[in-house]
């Protein structure tokens, strides 16, 4: 885990987001918010580290959700047994981040690994991601406003993994902090989430899907800045989307 330190910093968020509370982007504003510190892992959750949850039983192969529905057969995963779950295209596993793994099972992840070492981890907020990413730089990349060559993995990085399948962590340099893959590889599940559309007047806490931040290894070039976000169904798996944990 890093250390993160408290800071400003200055993004679109929803009004109130330091007291959990959740808006759609359009009602986003331009804020200086203050960080606390706080702590992320240096990489993304690789399958090594997902694949020990599956076998001692806290992370289990879904029976729902999209991913479901659309994963090659394979049979059931059982604790204390070989699993493929989840699918990792035949790219490997070991130390290449989880894919196909949806913000639900991220969660369980995270439960999962809080109850194992009597500490509390979670997913970062957005706001947290965004400012970890940064690294002290207002700048799209942590390293300033052009991309480069062989920074990150994406459609147009320049590296031999480009826009053909994920790297394994920690394969480019970290940013300042010390995080690597902020750029590319995987996009990564936070806990923020986007409601569901409220009638004039009303203030709806509901969730209805979770951000993903960041670019990945299918993206171009032009999509993988510290800004981006999307946000999609808290079942949805894909083979571009992982996370990594907080406390």
């Amino acid at each position: 885990m890093v250390d993160i330190p408290a800071g400003e910093w200055q993004t679109d968020a929803c009004p109130g987001w330091k007291e959990g509370r959740v808006c759609p982007p359009e009602k986003y504003l331009r804020q200086t918010l203050q960080i606390a510190p706080f702590q992320l892992s240096a990489t993304a959750v690789t399958f090594a580290q997902w694949d020990a949850c599956v076998d001692d039983g806290g992370c289990q192969e879904p029976d729902t959700g999209w991913a479901y529905q659309t994963r090659p057969n394979q049979p059931p995963c059982q604790a204390g047994s070989p699993c493929n779950y989840p699918y990792d295209e035949g790219w490997g596993r070991g130390d290449r981040p989880v894919i196909h793994v949806s913000w639900n099972d991220a969660q369980r992840y995270v439960d999962w690994l809080s109850q194992k070492t009597g500490q509390r981890y979670r997913l970062p907020t957005s706001e947290e991601w965004e400012y970890a990413a940064a690294a002290g730089s207002h700048a799209r990349f942590a390293w300033g406003t052009k991309l480069g060559k062989n920074r990150g993995n994406c459609n147009g990085c320049g590296s031999r993994w480009d826009g053909k399948k994920t790297a394994p962590v920690a394969s480019f340099a970290p940013n300042r902090f010390g995080l690597y893959d902020m750029v590319g590889n995987v996009s990564e599940w936070v806990s923020t989430c986007v409601p569901i559309r409220s009638k004039p007047g009303e203030d709806n806490q509901t969730c209805m899907a979770y951000l993903y931040r960041g670019g990945a290894w299918s993206y171009d070039a032009k999509s993988v800045g510290i800004d981006t976000y999307h946000s999609i169904d808290a079942d949805f798996r894909a083979n571009y989307i992982g996370f990594r944990v907080a406390r």
